[in-house]
């Protein structure tokens, strides 16, 4: 094997420790553009990378499709010789148990052909077509098989076999002088969670109901988020904001807020690693510990950063198996998938909806400030709410709020739950300052 090959030679050749992470597998990815397919692909890759440690010095190689892993460990050794001491490295991970989970395979993906992956995505073109006011339509979807290897000369040997896909569609419509657009998105690890004809026509939708559209000016306002429109926003608090590396070099604004009330105290935010069918989960994380749910904030309190190895042996704390790399980098801290949990704010849509005055924001791709946590930024597609109705498409609306302040404010959470990229959750409800054009 390429890993074990890799990490042999190192310890050969001098090395005190050695890891191989190796990934492989296969994408198909096929594009369509004005309706029609522009590109259509399906790509076999093979990537090692091998850390190699001496004392507390680390080096690093990788190599994308090698022959043989011989020549990656010689030079992660050669680096490691070279590389300057860290005082806060602490060694490579430990070996831990993991259990195997369910829920990350899909064989429908596994054996996918580029005609199936090609069918699927037109038959999400062709649904957005709900009227001939849509004029044009755009998508993208990918599909991977592969396979995870991590082998290590400190007894960790993990092998899994994961699945994934995404879908993106971007719809523009057209009514005279009138011009609007909207967009969809899916993902997951099974075939079968994907609704193509339900995703095209409720992007083609969207793109119709935006052509009705006003503008508001600077107001406080209650804000419903969607969802979708949170995939950049409350998974932020964890894969950013709560990232131990960020909070030991004081970039988070959480940094000093550990054990502080940061929240309502009726609200809780957790990572879980081991959802079926998320995207974010896996048995292990990518340096082999076993993933787990970890509470980051309880009813109200910051509890826990997430931490990979490095950053936990730093703190002298235990990795929550939440290490991210590719086989080209070397592991970071990231989360898997996050959710608010809150029981006492639960209710329906209709109940989210009942504010004399509001916005109901769908899509929003802005991110919030780091250093800060300020978020401001366009509520891409967004609509007005008056007296529990939603009424009119707003164009060019502008969002305007704190993290903290969000978190403290939101008064409803939806059913309309839904597990997107790093994000498993229903539509929330918070004050905002929200601002149209001029």
């Amino acid at each position: 094997m390429l890993g074990e090959d890799a990490v042999r030679i190192a310890l050969t050749e001098g090395a005190e420790e050695a890891e191989a992470f190796q990934v492989r597998g296969r994408t198909i990815s096929i594009s369509v553009e004005k309706g029609a397919i522009k590109t259509a692909s399906s790509i076999r890759f093979t990537g090692l990378g091998v850390r190699v440690s001496l004392g507390n010095k680390l080096g690093f190689a990788y190599a994308s499709n090698p022959r043989e892993g011989k020549d990656v460990g010689e030079e992660a050794l050669k680096n490691a010789k070279a590389a300057p001491p860290d005082p806060d490295f602490k060694g490579l991970p430990e070996p831990r148990p993991v259990t195997l989970m369910e829920g990350l395979l899909d064989p429908k993906i596994k054996n996918l052909s580029v005609e199936e992956a090609s069918s699927l995505l037109m038959s999400a073109i062709e649904s957005s077509r709900v009227s001939p006011k849509v004029v044009s339509v755009n998508g993208r979807l990918e599909a991977s098989y592969y396979e995870i290897e991590i082998y290590s000369s400190k007894g960790t040997d993990v092998r899994e076999e994961r699945t994934s896909f995404s879908v993106f569609l971007e719809v523009a419509s057209k009514d005279g002088d009138r011009r609007g657009s909207s967009l969809d998105f899916a993902d997951g690890r099974y075939l079968g969670h994907l609704k193509p004809e339900e995703l095209g026509r409720n992007a083609g939708n969207m793109a119709i109901k935006v052509l009705d559209s006003t503008t508001i000016g600077v107001e406080e306002l209650p804000v419903i988020l969607e969802p979708k429109a949170q995939v950049n926003i409350i998974p932020f608090l964890v894969d950013s904001a709560a990232n131990a590396e960020n909070i030991q070099y004081g970039r988070s604004f959480l940094s000093d807020k550990l054990g502080k009330e940061i929240a309502d105290n009726r609200i809780s935010i957790v990572d879980d690693g081991r959802i079926p069918w998320a995207t974010g989960s896996s048995s292990f994380d990518d340096e082999g510990i076993p993933t787990r749910k970890t509470c980051v904030i309880e009813r109200g309190t910051f509890r826990s950063p997430i931490y990979n190895w490095y950053t936990a042996m730093k703190e002298g704390k235990e990795s929550t198996g939440n290490a991210v790399r590719g086989y080209n980098k070397l592991p970071m801290v990231g989360a898997h998938t996050v959710s608010i949990e809150a029981p006492d704010l639960k209710m329906s849509r209709g109940d989210l909806l009942d504010v004399k005055r509001g916005i109901l924001v769908s899509f929003t791709f802005d991110t919030p400030n780091l250093a800060n946590g300020e978020f401001s930024g366009l509520a891409e597609t967004a609509f007005l709410v008056e007296n529990g109705e939603i009424t009119k498409s707003l164009r060019q609306t502008n969002m305007a709020f704190t993290l903290m302040d969000m978190l403290k404010s939101i008064d409803g959470i939806g059913d309309d739950i839904i597990t997107v990229q790093s994000l498993r959750g229903g539509s929330i409800r918070f004050k905002a300052k929200v601002a149209g054009p001029g």
